[in-house]
Formats: C-alpha cells, structure tokens, sequence
C-alpha cells in the first residue's frame, strides 16, 4: 500500500485527526504492512499486543473468549483494532482471525514511542483526544443515568397512583 493511502487511512481515526499532515506521513512511514492467510490468528485472547492493526482489506471474525458475553462480529475494512495497544502495554480481550486474504497495516507501540520522544506534542496530542473521548463518554453515561432516574421516578408514580 502506498505511503499516502496508509497516511489517509489514518486521519479516517479520531485518534490522529488534527495531528500535522507531515507527522502522519511519518506515523505512515512507520507502519508495518503484512497479509495474513486465511484462517491465521492476528490476535489471540490473553495475548500480549505491541500495537494497534487497522485493516486495509478482506475479512476479519472477532471471537470473545468464554468468559465474555459477546458474539463473535465482522471486523470491517478500514477497522481499527487494539488502539490501546499503540500507546500502552496491552492484552488482548478477543481473538481476531482472517477469514480468506487480508492486508493490514500496524502501528507499533516503539515506533510511535520514538516518534513522541522527537516530538512531545505528538503525545500531548493523544492525550487530548483521549481525554476529549472519556469527557464524552462521562458525559453520555451522566445522561443516560438521568434518564434512567426520571424513568424510574414516572414508573414509581404509575404504581402508587
């Protein structure tokens, strides 16, 4: 895949839009591009992962380990799978397989690291669009416990009356 197509693939993630087009032309030049045949494990539940794998092409099946109540799901092209795991040490929680041909490119967690340490704005700027996520979800979970409590009350209110 050409330098500038896995650049574009990029800004389709929140993570790096807004970052400079030259810093995502040097996360791009980064990336490692790999195939995986069908039937071969990109990730295994429990298994360490050194960064994040967005799928450029073909099919991926997700499966959840026994002990988590999720079906197995179709990863999509254009997906990004372990986003966590190019910015932190991480687990995986779900065993993702190729299903027939699939082309993929990683950003690894050491190469991002080295990039962050040449630039700290670059880390400056994950941690803002991470904080900027987690605002969003506190606030949608406030909403929907407002929600809930103002249910609760009209159901209350049905039974008494």
């Amino acid at each position: 895949m050409a330098l500038d197509a896995v650049a574009a693939c990029l800004l389709g993630f929140d993570i790096f839009r807004g970052l400079d087009p030259r810093m995502i032309v040097r996360i791009a030049r980064e990336t490692e591009r790999m195939v995986f045949r069908d039937g071969q494990r990109i990730a295994e539940a429990g298994g360490a992962c050194d960064g994040a794998i967005i799928v450029i092409a073909g099919r991926v099946r997700a499966v959840a380990d026994a002990s988590q109540d999720l079906d197995e799901f179709i990863v999509a092209p254009g997906s990004m799978i372990g986003e966590t795991a190019m910015l932190t040490e991480h687990t995986s929680s779900l065993t993702i397989v190729a299903e027939g041909d699939v082309r993929a490119v990683t950003v690894l967690r050491e190469s991002l690291r080295g990039l962050m340490e040449d630039d700290p704005a670059l880390a400056e700027h994950f941690h803002d669009r991470l904080a900027a996520r987690l605002q969003r979800t506190a606030l949608e979970l406030r909403m929907i416990d407002e929600r809930l409590a103002v249910a609760s009350l009209a159901a209350s209110d049905v039974k008494s009356a």
